[in-house]
């Protein structure tokens, strides 16, 4: 599961495999956001039913990235279970992992406190409800190729985890889905990092860096295959990227003003990669849906307001690209390229 990503890069450009010449590559790139996931696997669900003619999903995408809960639906498409069953994890596991939040001023006080000297959420409970969900199936059992962002400490390094579909990605096929999920998915403050004994290292979620991994998605393409940007089609789906705003006097103050400076580098790092993504392919090539205004200003683990409003909003936004998404769904892809026998 681990390597020293850095040092064992490559010191030459990566052999591109071969691509049929006008052939689309279509990516579907998932957005980090706990709970919120629930926008995600709820517009996915309406696709599955209506445009896929009977088909999983996952097999209607060329590769499939996704960061922390985006990444595990990703896994979840990669091995075929269906977005029925990936909406009942959030509404049932999700219940269990995001508990309800306190009503009373003390208890949230006391939670308050609690998060300023640890995690605030139980990670056995959704370690529990990966192990139950992917059982022992591997990274290398999926259908399609994934990219999943992570990211390491106490050395600070960036991890993607990928399936073998080309032959320089040797490191992460034989590990076990649920553990690429948890690596993903530990977002700093609300749940434990995910230990790597073997080495003392610590995955962290792969949000820190990438929440939208469509830029991850997009350069793996590039760099593993002989294809053009004109051929590459996205669907990048949000969870929900709310502006992050400090008034003038804490931008101009200290640590304690700018203790929650990470929500402004995830909402600047979901933004750019959208943009950065349309300028490379045309924003006709890249079609990004997200929840917007009070939607995105929910929180990752508050899990009844989620609930109240967001499969409604997917719904919403579904019939409103409904004509654009159907474009996703025309045709299924090709079986991936299996470089490693899942014993190697």
């Amino acid at each position: 599961m681990f390597t020293d990503r850095r040092a064992n890069s490559r010191a030459t450009r990566r052999e591109r495999q071969p691509w049929p010449a006008g052939k689309p590559f279509k990516i579907l790139s998932l957005d980090g956001g706990g709970i919120r996931g629930i926008y995600t696997a709820e517009l996915l669900r309406r696709c599955e039913e209506t445009l896929c003619g009977g088909q999983k999903l996952g097999r209607c995408f060329d590769m499939i990235a996704g960061t922390s809960t985006g990444g595990i639906i990703a896994l979840g498409l990669g091995l075929g279970i269906s977005t029925a069953e990936i909406t009942g994890f959030y509404r049932n596991d999700g219940r269990q992992i995001f508990p309800p939040l306190p009503g009373w001023w003390l208890a949230r006080k006391w939670r308050f406190a609690s998060w300023l000297a640890g995690p605030i959420l139980k990670h056995k409970e959704l370690e529990n409800a990966l192990r139950k969900r992917f059982g022992e199936h591997l990274l290398g059992e999926s259908m399609t190729r994934l990219v999943i962002p992570a990211f390491l400490m106490p050395k600070t390094e960036i991890a993607v985890f990928k399936t073998d579909h080309h032959r320089d990605f040797k490191n992460d096929h034989l590990t076990p889905m649920w553990k690429v999920a948890r690596a993903t998915s530990a977002a700093p403050t609300y749940l434990k990092g995910f230990e790597h004994e073997e080495s003392g290292r610590i995955f962290i979620d792969g949000g820190v860096w990438a929440n939208n991994p469509v830029m991850v998605a997009l350069v793996d393409a590039v760099s593993a295959y002989d294809v053009s940007f004109d051929q590459i089609e996205i669907l990048s789906i949000g969870t929900g990227n709310a502006p992050f705003a400090l008034h003038r006097p804490k931008v101009l103050g200290g640590a304690i003003a700018w203790r929650e400076a990470i929500k402004a580098a995830m909402f600047l790092t979901t933004d750019n990669a959208t943009a950065q993504a349309k300028l490379l392919l045309g924003p006709e090539r890249c079609l990004r849906i997200e929840p917007e205004q009070a939607d995105a200003l929910i929180e990752l683990d508050d899990y009844d307001s989620a609930f109240a409003t967001l499969p409604a909003r997917a719904l919403e936004h579904f019939e409103a690209h409904r004509e654009t998404l159907a474009r996703f769904f025309v045709s299924t892809a090709e079986p991936r390229e299996r470089h490693f026998p899942q014993g190697a």
